[in-house]
């Protein structure tokens, strides 16, 4: 007999309705696949897993042949090779479900092999999801919940049995909750008051506090109501509970608190002076101490849009902190016996927090600059993770937001040429990043504009706008409209001639799917015709006259709720542009009734952007004099025909309108002096 054969037959022997052959046959399977990955794939291979899932469900099956089984299952899911696959296939078969109504047992050798056990099964992420699905729904969460229900919390403070059996049943819930309909399905099993009563224990050893937060954080990660539900429990005793968790002196519980508290704060149910004044510091002393990139995602994330925060934790040392976790993922990387996976992980995520800290604010910027960033990004844009590449390009995004630093730090980084080779990057989202960067330094204030079109950016960027990949054309379409911005009349006949005015006209026709592009489409046509009657006239060649104003009537005469607002404003923008720079194309938008007539509809806009917008457009179309002499306006008996005198008006009327359309109100009632002679 082969040595295949022999080790089928003990998997065989585990459906023998005899006891004894059964416990024999497991213990010689446990003996032979611990500490051999080969052994493993064989007995993967003989369907080990049906065969030990299905002793584990029987409720007849005795300890000892559990205890053998269950060593099995977490032999199997710690390999290298085949572990994920082995855990995904075990919890379809519903083990997890099996372990852990073990965990209610009172054999205590047999806890003991369950939780090491059910601990290698956690690790995958396949696991829960094959769990869930192998069970009924809510039924795994009730197993978990049972056994935290019957914790006894005045005797969970010391490490033991008891308490190491209620901690895993936290984790479990932690893990479970991947998704938002997890999360409500996980909440509704009444798990919620389960956990605040051990997080509230008063003498809850420390490893059970840690796993109750990292449970929470799961359960209420960007989930509004159940952050609302937690913040509002024992009025406000949980998020008490989580601020004077975030001072304690271990920084895995530390941790776990902040984690709670940034998902309370996004979603404001924690005070924000509580969150700046006790996590933001903790979470940037964590990021200077500890390992891993937790504490710098936790940190990143409590930053998110929110400009305060992003000025205390700058205030708190944050961006040195960042900047020396770059440092020091260079140096995990490097030498003999780096960890190149775990230097690009530690840099990605420092890069990423660091773009979120200063993505709006000025200091923030500055700091970043003086602290280093540049010299660290340049070297992460040559860096062989793509990741990596792209959260560097990130980074640097949000740093040139800064017109100063455009014109001073960026052009002596070294940025620019490697940010242009990205260009033909082969991954699409550091393409996409790469261009979004470009953008800013692309605008009339930088000095590097011109530089970049001398190194041949503009036939990259028109290559771009046929990329597979949506973001990446979005994006060098905004460089090629940010490039328009007061050029030079050579550089905008070759962006012109290369782009293709008949292309950007379709893709700012109306009923264009992507908005972003449509956007970035009529913002390019605007400022082709911001300084030049040549572009003016490119614009109403391409297409023909009637066709270009039949467009923008189209996009004029919708509303800012039908359509994106930023194509609106544009749209009246460029009709302003025509109508300031060309006598004759003026005389063909007044004479286009449906264009004046939905120009003039947003006149009275509520949104103070379309309003002045149109009141431009107005002001504009008027400002055209006679030939006699006489400085009377060519164009506004008909506008005064569409009711625009009766509207400003009106509006002046209004004690409740913003100074800055008042304002423009005034400018454009010049051409009105009275509200005779008005046509409905």
């Amino acid at each position: 007999m082969t040595a295949a054969a022999v080790h089928s037959s003990y998997v065989q022997q585990l459906g023998s309705s005899d006891p004894d052959e059964v416990y024999g046959a497991l213990r010689t399977i446990k003996n032979s696949v611990i500490g051999s990955s080969s052994k493993k794939a064989l007995y993967m291979r003989l369907e080990i897993v049906p065969a030990v899932s299905t002793l584990l469900a029987d409720a007849a099956t005795s300890a000892r042949s559990r205890e053998q089984a269950t060593a099995i299952v977490g032999s199997l899911v710690r390999s290298r090779e085949g572990g994920a696959a082995a855990a995904a296939a075990l919890a379809a078969r519903g083990v997890v479900g099996a372990l852990v109504g073990q965990l209610a047992g009172g054999d205590a050798r047999l806890v003991e092999v369950t939780e090491r056990a059910l601990n290698a099964l956690l690790e995958h992420r396949e696991t829960l999801a094959a769990a869930v699905a192998a069970a009924t729904e809510g039924e795994l969460v009730e197993q978990v919940l049972a056994i935290i229900d019957a914790a006894d919390v005045t005797a969970l403070g010391a490490q033991g049995q008891g308490q190491a059996r209620v901690e895993l049943a936290v984790l479990i819930v932690g893990r479970l909750c991947d998704s938002e309909a997890r999360q409500y399905m996980v909440a509704n099993t009444g798990v919620i008051a389960a956990l605040v009563r051990l997080l509230l224990a008063p003498r809850a050893h420390w490893r059970l506090q840690a796993a109750t937060l990292r449970a929470l954080s799961a359960l209420s990660y960007e989930n509004s109501e159940i952050c609302l539900a937690l913040g509002a429990v024992q009025d406000g005793g949980v998020a008490a509970a989580v601020l004077r968790l975030a001072r304690a002196g271990d920084a895995t519980l530390r941790l776990y608190a902040c984690q709670v508290a940034a998902n309370l704060s996004r979603m404001r149910a924690m005070a924000a002076r509580d969150v700046q004044a006790v996590a933001v510091p903790a979470l940037v002393r964590l990021v200077r101490e500890a390992d891993g990139v937790a504490a710098v995602q936790a940190l990143g994330y409590l930053c998110h849009e929110d400009a305060d925060v992003q000025a205390v934790a700058r205030s708190a040392g944050a961006i040195d902190a960042l900047v020396s976790r770059l440092a020091a993922a260079w140096r995990v990387a490097e030498g003999d016996f780096g960890d190149a996976a775990r230097g690009a992980d530690e840099a990605r995520a420092a890069f990423l927090t660091l773009g979120t800290v200063v993505s709006t604010n000025e200091d923030c910027r500055r700091a970043a600059v003086d602290a280093g960033a540049f010299g660290h990004i340049v070297r992460a844009l040559g860096h062989s993770d793509a990741g990596v590449r792209a959260a560097a390009c990130l980074c640097a995004r949000y740093i040139v937001r800064s017109v100063a630093i455009c014109r001073t730090h960026a052009p002596e980084s070294g940025l620019l040429r490697p940010l242009l080779g990205l260009l033909h990057d082969s991954s699409a989202d550091v393409q996409a990043t790469a261009a979004a960067t470009l953008v800013n330094l692309l605008s009339d204030f930088s000095p590097l504009r011109v530089e970049a079109l001398k190194l041949g950016l503009l036939p990259t960027l028109v290559q771009l706008l046929d990329a597979p990949a949506p973001a990446v054309r979005r994006n060098a379409l905004w460089a090629v409209r940010n490039v328009l911005i007061r050029i030079d009349d050579d550089t905008r006949r070759a962006v012109v001639d290369g782009v293709g005015v008949g292309r950007l006209l379709d893709l700012a026709a109306p009923g264009c799917a992507d908005t972003a592009m449509q956007e970035h489409a009529v913002g390019a046509l605007r400022n082709i015709a911001a300084e030049s009657a040549w572009g003016i006239d490119q614009l109403f060649a391409a297409r023909g006259v009637d066709w270009a104003l039949d467009m923008l009537a189209r996009l004029v005469a919708q509303s800012s709720a039908q359509t994106d607002r930023a194509v609106l404003v544009h749209t009246l923008y460029l009709v302003n542009n025509v109508a300031v720079r060309s006598d004759s194309r003026c005389c063909d938008i007044a004479g286009h009734d449906a264009l004046m007539r939905a120009v003039v509809a947003h006149v009275g806009s509520t949104v103070a952007e379309v309003a002045i917008a149109a009141l431009w457009c107005v002001s504009s179309v008027a400002s055209h004099s006679r030939d006699d002499g006489s400085g009377a306006s060519v164009h506004a008996p008909a506008l005064r025909r569409l009711g625009v005198a009766r509207t400003l008006a009106r509006l002046l009327a209004d004690q409740a309108l913003p100074l800055d359309v008042r304002d423009r109100v005034k400018s454009c009632q010049d051409y009105f002096p009275d509200e005779s002679d008005e046509e409905e």
